[in-house]
């Protein structure tokens, strides 16, 4: 038993002396040559972003999977367009409809009922 005990007084006592001391400045970094440099906006643009619209097979395989999808309806649309059968290049919809608060009337509503005095 008592050596036992000696044992684990070592054990605990002598473990700190094994540790080293914190160094003070880290040590110096080397640079790491990159044989390949990372691609990042040098890939050339997809063809969703640069006719904005999904590629005809893949829009007509989504539009048979989930024809709710957004892929789905957007290559339903520019099939009816006539985009993919001409060859056309971006084409970005605009919608010229009048502001919420241009179309609604000015003033105080209407009533109802007449007044009665």
């Amino acid at each position: 038993m008592r050596s036992l005990a000696a044992a684990l007084l070592l054990l605990t006592l002598g473990t700190p002396a094994l540790a080293h001391e914190p160094l003070v400045k880290p040590p110096p970094v080397g640079y790491r040559f990159e044989p390949i440099p990372p691609l990042g906006n040098n890939l050339p643009w997809s063809y969703r972003a640069r006719y904005n619209r999904p590629t005809y097979i893949g829009g007509k395989i989504a539009y048979y999977i989930a024809p709710s999808s957004q892929e789905a309806m957007s290559w339903h649309e520019n099939v009816h367009r006539g985009a993919y059968a001409n060859h056309a290049g971006r084409i970005e919809p605009l919608y010229l409809y009048p502001k919420p608060w241009e179309a609604l009337p000015v003033g105080p509503r209407t009533p109802v009922t007449p007044e009665v005095e």
